[in-house]
């Protein structure tokens, strides 16, 4: 996992900047990136997603120095966080951040259901939407590669960079849901299931192409064949009004949606994210910088 989401195989390195300490030989902060070429090699790195940042009590000011080495090193003029701590926020503060805020939390709940053993929604009553001549498609790696959608939001990615971040992801099994009018595709979700409490649900973790309005009963239709409680989409984009129209609700605090799964945490749980761009559409998804990642944890006995 670690060489999947941080080695550099055009440096050669692992994307990582450390104070190393030569008295006792270990790392006193650590600051983990992730450059755009880490899922397509033949990508320009002029976006960076940052990572893993934790420096030791003693020395909390090592954390910002590797921050500003980053940036010195890359002349960074377009970076993200994302799932960062609040006690982290009151740092990147210091970097004249464009955007400082908590991901949107997107859902559609199954209209068939009753009970809800992952989440919980206050109101489960049944929303009438608009009919759509729009279809949902299981998408094939093969059948991806075949199509060709523009990336409309910054940072840009490539063909490349879908196929080996997500299918070709090793250990989580992503899917591809496209969006078709007749026989022309117009968008796609990437998205991966979680099974959790002896059910199910959905998270979608990425999107290429524009959104598309009154997909609700083809989520719904989604939902029911595959007996999940509810589709989530955690993002941050400028325009929300674009994910309501496609027919999701923005959570309130009245329901629970969990975001945490390695270990459950059944609650609601912002997660903050940070950034600064030239592009006035940069825009934040659930699979971008680390935050899709397998968890490795040993429960105490």
């Amino acid at each position: 996992m670690l060489d999947f989401q941080h080695f550099d195989k055009k440096n050669q390195r692992y994307n990582f900047l450390v104070a190393f300490n030569k008295q006792n030989k270990e790392f006193d902060a650590v600051l983990g990136f992730i450059l755009q070429s880490q899922y397509d090699i033949n990508a320009k790195d002029i976006n960076i997603w940052t990572s893993l940042w934790s420096a030791k009590k003693e020395f909390p000011s090592l954390g910002l120095r590797l921050y500003k080495s980053l940036q010195e090193f890359f002349s960074l003029k377009n970076t993200a966080s994302s799932g960062m701590s609040e006690f982290s926020l009151k740092f990147v503060r210091l970097f004249n951040y464009h955007k400082i805020g908590k991901l949107y939390h997107f859902y559609i709940k199954n209209d068939k259901r009753k009970y809800f053993k992952i989440a919980y929604f206050k109101d489960i009553k049944t929303i009438s939407h608009r009919k759509s001549s729009l279809k949902l498609k299981l998408l094939s790696c093969n059948e991806f590669k075949n199509y060709e959608l523009k990336s409309n939001f910054y940072p840009k990615k490539s063909k490349d960079y879908f196929i080996y971040r997500y299918f070709k992801h090793p250990i989580y099994k992503y899917k591809a849901y496209g969006v078709f009018k007749d026989d022309k595709i117009l968008s796609i979700f990437f998205t991966r299931i979680i099974k959790q409490n002896k059910s199910k649900c959905m998270l979608i973790v990425d999107f290429l192409g524009k959104f598309q309005k009154n997909l609700y009963d083809e989520f719904q239709k989604l939902l029911q064949k595959q007996n999940l409680e509810f589709v989530s989409f955690l993002c941050y984009v400028w325009d929300t009004n674009k994910i309501i129209q496609m027919g999701f609700s923005l959570k309130n605090e009245e329901s629970i949606i969990p975001v945490y799964f390695e270990p459950f945490l059944k609650e609601n749980i912002d997660i903050y994210f940070a950034f600064k761009s030239e592009y006035k559409n940069y825009t934040i998804f659930k699979g971008d910088s680390d935050q899709d990642r397998p968890n490795i944890y040993i429960n105490s006995v």
